[in-house]
């Protein structure tokens, strides 16, 4: 088996392409009754989800929205997103929910030709991935700058307040280690 090699403008060049795609898929989604079925904490997760989903699926496994499998998914969900992902777990819980209904879209759409058989395998990993989840976060340094965040009043859950409370702190140790 001969082995394709790609030079680094191709490979932006079709991760370009990929995450377009998803992005595409994920604004409609957005404005269909499938989104709309979510709770609103999902709602707010489901682009920063999909978005990783989509991501991931191609920087692990070279698949696009339309050839996404259910072993290089189960992998992404399992192994990647509990690693790359820093976040609470109840933005974890919000994987399965969002992606289920995703998934149905994409199959309504006729994005995704095997959306079903997709939204199997996620029902049967999502609790597999939040057992690993708490792996990751048992006595990290991730769960006190989060217990941080909760104390001051910020939703954990929320990838953009925990985006804002990682840049407090590294403002907070950059003037620590001028002193």
């Amino acid at each position: 088996m001969m082995e394709e090699r790609y030079d680094q403008n191709e490979v932006e060049e079709l991760f370009s392409g990929v995450m377009s795609e998803v992005e595409m898929a994920e604004i409609s989604f957005e404005k269909s009754l499938y989104f709309k079925q979510l709770s609103y904490s999902e709602q707010k997760a489901s682009r920063d989800i999909i978005y990783y989903l989509g991501e991931f699926m191609f920087d692990y496994h070279l698949e696009s929205l339309s050839t996404w499998s259910k072993v290089a998914l189960e992998d992404v969900l399992i192994s990647v997103f509990p690693t790359k992902i820093v976040a609470n777990r109840d933005f974890f819980k919000r994987v399965e929910p969002v992606l289920v209904k995703f998934f149905e879209f994409l199959c309504y759409s006729e994005k995704q030709t095997k959306a079903l058989e997709l939204i199997e395998r996620i029902q049967i990993v999502s609790e597999l991935m939040l057992n690993e989840v708490e792996i990751v976060l048992k006595n990290s340094n991730e769960v006190k700058v989060m217990d941080l965040g909760v104390e001051m009043g910020l939703d954990m859950s929320d990838l953009s307040e925990l985006d804002r409370l990682y840049k407090f702190v590294d403002l907070f140790e950059t003037s620590k280690k001028k002193e």
